[in-house]
């Protein structure tokens, strides 16, 4: 959330004159803090969460962790990068979870994850197992739809009669999404 921020308020500092970059680089931290606040506030009536984590490495080897949070509140999905920081440990499991762990106690949210999606790494495979945490890629319910959904998308994009077929399905079945085909990507809106 911190980069996010961050990265916006360098857009923003950009057109501005020094002395109003100089003082705006100081209410980074506060504006930080007071979104960090709204969100832990948010969590509190959330009951069940789950965790995206990934390793990855910056092209002067330095590693990092970005930790992004899902849940539904009042009937919306919403997702929220809680921190990407830098990793200055060995990149074993325990580690790792150590890291992921210390990222949810600092949100408060650390119960309420029940599932977790990582890369097929080995490290991130302990993390999740360290953590108590089901990975979603284990799930059997979870691989079945992966499937379908990917033999959807191979169809669309292999067949022309694809797009003719799923606006007559939408017809019969009176559903009013508007079907956007670009570069052979689907997006239902």
């Amino acid at each position: 959330m911190y980069l996010t921020l961050y990265a916006a308020s360098q857009r923003v500092l950009c057109g501005l004159s020094r002395e109003v970059r100089r003082h705006a680089i100081h209410l980074i931290p506060a504006w930080y803090s007071i979104e960090k606040e709204h969100l832990i506030a948010e969590l509190k009536a959330v009951p069940k969460t789950a965790i995206t984590a990934d390793g990855w490495t910056s092209l002067n080897q330095d590693h990092y962790l970005t930790v992004t949070l899902h849940y539904i509140r009042e009937g919306i999905i919403k997702g929220r990068v809680l921190q990407t920081k830098a990793i200055y440990e060995a990149q074993r499991g325990a580690a790792v979870a150590d890291e992921i762990g210390s990222i949810l106690d600092e949100f408060k949210v650390r119960e309420k994850v029940v599932a977790a999606t990582v890369d097929n790494a080995g490290n991130m495979d302990d993390a999740v197992k360290k953590l108590n945490v089901q990975k979603m890629q284990k799930c059997q319910t979870v691989s079945n739809w992966v499937a379908r959904v990917r033999a959807v998308v191979i169809w669309m994009k292999r067949s022309h009669m694809a797009k003719v077929v799923l606006k007559e399905k939408q017809r019969l079945l009176s559903k009013n999404h508007i079907l956007i085909l670009l570069f052979h990507d689907i997006i239902l809106i």
